[in-house]
Parts: structure tokens; sequence; C-alpha cells
């Protein structure tokens, strides 16, 4: 009672130089589709994604302004103009005969009046 025994598995052999050949034929389709799609988006973009270069004493890139907050001063322009009219004097509307005067002047007269006005 001897047990027939199988056949040892065959090697199977592989094609490889048929699959390297075929790897290489992708990869350069691949890498000549690349190329022609680069070129088509170079040649085809339009005029207004093209950037100009821009002299180099610009501090503007495209619509944004781009000074350093150090060197804006704009906001220290707009601060001395609103301090000078609220610690000044002024007319807020002439026909009517209203006037603007500083805070602290304002609240002194209030001041004034209700003591004066208290007695």
């Amino acid at each position: 009672m001897s047990e027939a025994r199988p056949p040892p598995p065959e090697l199977e052999r592989l094609p490889t130089a048929w699959l390297l050949r075929v790897g290489a034929v992708a990869l350069a389709l691949l890498a000549a589709a690349s190329v022609v799609a680069w070129g088509l988006w170079i040649l085809w973009r339009p005029d207004s994604e093209r950037p100009l270069p821009m002299p180099p004493s610009t501090l503007q890139v495209g619509m944004l302004d781009q000074a350093p907050f150090a060197l804006d001063r704009r906001a220290d322009e707009l601060k001395a103009r609103q301090r000078e009219r609220l610690d000044g004097y002024g007319w807020v509307d002439v026909d009517a005969g209203v006037i603007h005067q500083p805070i602290d002047a304002a609240m002194r007269q209030l001041l004034f009046e209700s003591e004066g006005g208290a007695r």
C-alpha cells in the first residue's frame, strides 16, 4: 500500500522581459503625456494668468497692498486726525448752533451747571 504522491509543483516562469517592456512603454507614455499637457497648459492659458515681472521698488503684488506694517503710516494719520477732532472745538451744525468740544470740557461744564443748578 504505497500511496501515490502528487508530482512536485512546477515552477511558473514569469515573462519578466515582457513585463519590463510593458512597464517601460507605460512610463514612456506617461512622461510624454505629461510633457504634452504641460506644453498645452503654457500655450493656451489666458494672458491674465501670465504674471508680468514687478519692478524691484514695488510694494504691491497683484491687487493686494503688500507694504510692510512698519512702513504703513495710514493708521497713525487717522488716529491723529481723530484725536485732533476729539480734543478740539468745532461746529457740528452751524444752522442749529450745535458745536463739539473736548470731553473733559463738556464734563466740567456739566458738573458746574449741575452744582450751580442744585444750589
